[in-house]
C-alpha cells in the first residue's frame, strides 16, 4: 500500500509535469496566434488606409489637374486675370472643404494665381523658398502629383498637407503648377482616431523619411518637423524587404503590405508597411509590442486562473485519494499489526517495532512471556465466544500492568507478551508475582465464575539473547518451566538453556531412533498373591549411540510434546505383541499382556483397527491383552474416551486404570467406564510399611476396586513386608522388583522357565 501511495504521488508530478508542459505548449501557441491576430488585423487596417489614402489623393490630384488645365487655357497671367480666377478657385474650396487653399504658379516658381485666402502679394516664390523648393522641382519633374511636406498652418489651426501637380502642354513641356493644401483634419482617411488603439499608429511617411500624417493628436506637430532614424527605417524596410526575399526597390514595386517586429531601444514594435510608388510614401501600422504581450498576458491569465484551479482541483482529489488511502493502509496496517478481539498489538507488529528496543544494548530491557494455564477447558466447555470475553477480561487486567514505556502484545490464543524497561531481578520478581495474583483473581462472564490462573517467563535483554527470537526462546524455555508448576514465574537461566538444548538433542535422536526402530522392549512380570506368573507390562527403553542410556519419564515427554507419541505408541504395540507371540507364547500362551496406552494415541481414528490387526496378526488371545491407560486421561474429556473404551471392551480387551489415585478422578467414572483393573501407583506402596495414611488410601482403593468387581494391582512392590501389607489389605496382583526387574526378552524366557521348575 505504502508502495501504492508512492505510485499516485508520482503519476499526480507526471500529470502536473506533463500539464504544465501541454499548457506552455499551449501559452506559446497562443501568444503566436495573438501576435498573428493583430498581424492580420493590422494588415487589414493597412490595405484598407493605403486603399483609402491612394483613392483620396488620385481624386485630388484630377481635381489639380482640371483645375490647371482650365487656368492655363486662359493664357491671361496679368494681375487682373488673377483676380478673376479668384472667385473661381473660391468656389471650388467650398465645394471641396478638405482644400485649405489653391494656386497657380509659373514654372519659374512664382503664383500667378491663389485663392482668397491667400495673399497673392506676399506669396513667395516656390523655389526661392527652401522649405518648397525641393518639392517644387520635384513637381516639375513629375507627371504625377507630389506631396510636399506636412506642417501646421495657424490661420486654419490644421495641419495642412501640401499637393502639387505640374499642367503639361500637348508637348509635354510644364506651363504651370497647380498647388493646393489638404487639411488633415478635414478628411476621413486622416482622423487622429482610425488608429485601432491607444499603442497602435497608422502613418504616411515620404521617401526623405518626413511624416506626411500620423494618426495621433494634432497638437503633436513636431512629429512633421523631423524626419525618422534613418537607421530604423532601414532595419525595417531591410526586414520587410527579406521577409519577402526582395531587395528594396523590388518591395517597393511589389506594393505588397508585409509585418515585421522592431526592436526598438525603448519600444518594440509590430510594424506592417506598404509603399504607395504613386506617391512615394509608406503606408505604416505600427503597434506597441508590450501592449500586445499585455493582451496576451491578461487573456493568457484568464487561462492560467482556470488552469490553476483544475490543477488545484486535481491535486485535492489526488490528496483526497492519497488520504483515503494512507487511511485505508493505516487501517489495514492496524488489522495485520493489531488482535481484532482485543485491540492489542500483535506478533507482526512487535516485530516490526521491536528494534527501537534492541536499538540500544546500554537499556536493558525484559520481554515477559505470559501463558493462561489451561484455557483450552474454557472453550470446550462454555465455547468460543464465551472464551473471546474471557480474553478480553484477560487483556483488561494485563492492560493495568502497561504503560507509555512498556508494551502489551497478543502472541497467541492465550498467549501475552509484556516488554518493560526493568531488568533487575527483585522488581521483575515483584512484577511477575503482582501479575499472577492479578491473573488468579475471579472472572465472571454472564454470571458464570471461575478461575484461571498463568505462567509468566522472563527473559531480560541483552543478558538472555541479543534479538527478538532469542529473547522469545529464552521466555518461551523459562515458561514452560513456570507452567510445569502452574501459576508461578520463571526467570530464564543457563541452567535451563542447556536442559532446553538437551531436550531438543533428545528429541532430534527420538525420531531417529523410532525411524530405525533402535528402541527395545522389556517386560516386568505380575504375579498374583501365591507369586505365579500372572503376566507382564511391556515397558519401551532407549539406549542411544550418543546419548547414552535416556529413561523414560526423560523421552516418553518429550515424544508427547513433539508429536511422536503415536509412532512410537504403534512401535510399543507391534514389538510387543511380536516379541510375545514369538517368544513367550510357545512357553505360556495364558501370560497376560499389559501395553501403556497415551493420550494422543487413543484418540487416533485408526487406534482399534490399528491394535486388534496388530494382535490377530500375531495369533494373540485379546483377553490376554491389557491397555493400561492413566487416570489423567478421562479426566480431560471422559465423553470422548468413553466409547473407545467401550469398543475395545467390546472386542474382548481389558482396561487397566493406571496411576488410579494420583488424579481426581470420581466414583461415578469408575461405575460409567467398563475398567477390569485398578493400578495402585508406586507413591502409595512405598510407604505403607511405616505410614497408616498410605497404608489406609491402599486398602480404599483395594476396597474400591473389590466393590466395582475390579482387579487390583499394586506396582513398585520392591520388599517382603510390602507384599505381606498388600496381601493383607486383599490386593489381587503385585508388580515390582522384589518379584523381578524388568526384563529383556531373552531374559524373560529364562524367567519363565525358571517358574516352569517351580
Amino acid at each position: 500500500m505504502a508502495g501504492m501511495k508512492k505510485n499516485i504521488w508520482l503519476l499526480y508530478w507526471v500529470l502536473v509535469v506533463v500539464t504544465m508542459g501541454l499548457f506552455i505548449l499551449f501559452g506559446h501557441n497562443f501568444y503566436h496566434s495573438n501576435l498573428q491576430k493583430y498581424q492580420d488585423k493590422q494588415l487589414l487596417q493597412l490595405e484598407l488606409f493605403a486603399a483609402s489614402v491612394d483613392s483620396l489623393f488620385k481624386s485630388q490630384e484630377s481635381l489639380l489637374e482640371v483645375v490647371g488645365h482650365q487656368l492655363v487655357e486662359q493664357s491671361d497671367f496679368t494681375r487682373t486675370a488673377a483676380m478673376q480666377i479668384r472667385p473661381l478657385l473660391d468656389n471650388l474650396m467650398r465645394i471641396h472643404p478638405i482644400i485649405a487653399g489653391f494656386g497657380l504658379a509659373n514654372p519659374n516658381g512664382d503664383f500667378i494665381a491663389v485663392s482668397s485666402n491667400v495673399d497673392l502679394a506676399r506669396a513667395e516664390n516656390l523655389i526661392a523658398n527652401p522649405a518648397t523648393k525641393i518639392g517644387f522641382i520635384e513637381a516639375l519633374n513629375s507627371n504625377r502629383m507630389v506631396l510636399g511636406h506636412t506642417y501646421y498652418f495657424d490661420a486654419i489651426d490644421s495641419l495642412v498637407i501640401p499637393i502639387r501637380k505640374s499642367i503639361r502642354n500637348q508637348r509635354g513641356e510644364v506651363e504651370a503648377v497647380m498647388t493646393a493644401g489638404l487639411k488633415v483634419e478635414s478628411t476621413l482617411v486622416f482622423r487622429n482616431n482610425i488608429h485601432a488603439n491607444p499603442y497602435n499608429i497608422v502613418s504616411l511617411i515620404r521617401e526623405d523619411l518626413y511624416r506626411t500624417f500620423v494618426s495621433a493628436d494634432a497638437s503633436l506637430v513636431n512629429r512633421y518637423d523631423a524626419p525618422i532614424d534613418d537607421h530604423r527605417y532601414k532595419e525595417v524596410i531591410a526586414a520587410a524587404a527579406s521577409q519577402l526575399s526582395l531587395s528594396e526597390p523590388e518591395l517597393k514595386a511589389s506594393q505588397k503590405a508585409v509585418t515585421v517586429t522592431t526592436n526598438g531601444p525603448q519600444v518594440s514594435y509590430l510594424m506592417t508597411v506598404k509603399y504607395l510608388s504613386d506617391y512615394k510614401v509608406w503606408a505604416v501600422s505600427a503597434t506597441e509590442m508590450h501592449f500586445i504581450r499585455q493582451q496576451f498576458y491578461s487573456q493568457l491569465g484568464f487561462y492560467l486562473l482556470i488552469f490553476t484551479i483544475l490543477q488545484l482541483a486535481f491535486y485535492g482529489l489526488v490528496r483526497s485519494i492519497a488520504n483515503n488511502e494512507q487511511q485505508t493502509i493505516e487501517r489495514l496496517n492496524k488489522q495485520a499489526t493489531h488482535d481484532t478481539l482485543t485491540g492489542l498489538p500483535n506478533r507482526l507488529y512487535l516485530r516490526n517495532n521491536v528494534n527501537s528496543w534492541l536499538k540500544n544494548k546500554t537499556s536493558p530491557f525484559s520481554l515477559l512471556f505470559i501463558d493462561m494455564d489451561n484455557f483450552k477447558s474454557v472453550n470446550d466447555t462454555h465455547g468460543h465466544d464465551f472464551g473471546d470475553q474471557v480474553l478480553k477480561q484477560i487483556t483488561q487486567r494485563l492492560g493495568s500492568f502497561n504503560n507509555d514505556q512498556r508494551l502489551l502484545v497478543r502472541e497467541a490464543s492465550d498467549e501475552f507478551i509484556l516488554l518493560v524497561k526493568e531488568s533487575d531481578p527483585a522488581l521483575l520478581k515483584s512484577l511477575a508475582t503482582t501479575m499472577i495474583a492479578k491473573m488468579a483473581e475471579p472472572y465472571v462472564i454472564n454470571d458464570v465464575q471461575f478461575l484461571l490462573s498463568c505462567s509468566v517467563g522472563i527473559a531480560v535483554y541483552p543478558t538472555h539473547g541479543n534479538d527478538l527470537d532469542a529473547l522469545l526462546r529464552a521466555a518461551d524455555i523459562s515458561m514452560y518451566r513456570a507452567k510445569q508448576e502452574r501459576n508461578s514465574f520463571n526467570i530464564f537461566t543457563t541452567e535451563m538453556q542447556e536442559q532446553h538444548l538437551y531436550k531438543t538433542k533428545v528429541e532430534q535422536r527420538l525420531r531417529f531412533a523410532i525411524e530405525q526402530q533402535k528402541l527395545f522392549m522389556v517386560y516386568q512380570p505380575q504375579v498374583d498373591m501365591d507369586g505365579k506368573l500372572h503376566g507382564v507390562e511391556a515397558l519401551v527403553r532407549w539406549q542411544d549411540e550418543e546419548l547414552g542410556f535416556v529413561p523414560p519419564d526423560l523421552f516418553i515427554p518429550v515424544a508427547e510434546s513433539s508429536g511422536l507419541m503415536v509412532k512410537l505408541g504403534k512401535f510399543i504395540i507391534e514389538r510387543s505383541v511380536s516379541d510375545i507371540a514369538s517368544y513367550v507364547l510357545p512357553q505360556r500362551q495364558d501370560l497376560n499382556l499389559s501395553i501403556n496406552i497415551s493420550v494422543k494415541q487413543f484418540i487416533q481414528q485408526d487406534f482399534a483397527e490399528h491394535l486388534l490387526t496388530t494382535i490377530d496378526t500375531a495369533r494373540l488371545d485379546r483377553k490376554r491383552i491389557t491397555l493400561e491407560i492413566t487416570e489423567n486421561l478421562f479426566i480431560e474429556d471422559l465423553e470422548q474416551f468413553k466409547p473407545i473404551c467401550n469398543e475395545m471392551n467390546q472386542q474382548g480387551l481389558k482396561i487397566s486404570l493406571d496411576d488410579f489415585g494420583t488424579g481426581y478422578s470420581s466414583l461415578s467414572m469408575l461405575k460409567d467406564l467398563p475398567i477390569d483393573e485398578l493400578k495402585i501407583d508406586k507413591s502409595f506402596v512405598d510407604n505403607i510399611e511405616n505410614d497408616a495414611k498410605s497404608f489406609n488410601m491402599v486398602k480404599n482403593i483395594i476396597a474400591i476396586g473389590k466393590n466395582f468387581g475390579m482387579a487390583v494391582l499394586a506396582e513398585g512392590v520392591e520388599t517382603e513386608l510390602q507384599a505381606n501389607k498388600l496381601a493383607e489389605c486383599g490386593c489381587d496382583l503385585l508388580q515390582g522388583y522384589y518379584y523381578a526387574k524388568p526384563l529383556n526378552v531373552e531374559q524373560l524366557q529364562s524367567y519363565l522357565d525358571e517358574q516352569t521348575e517351580k
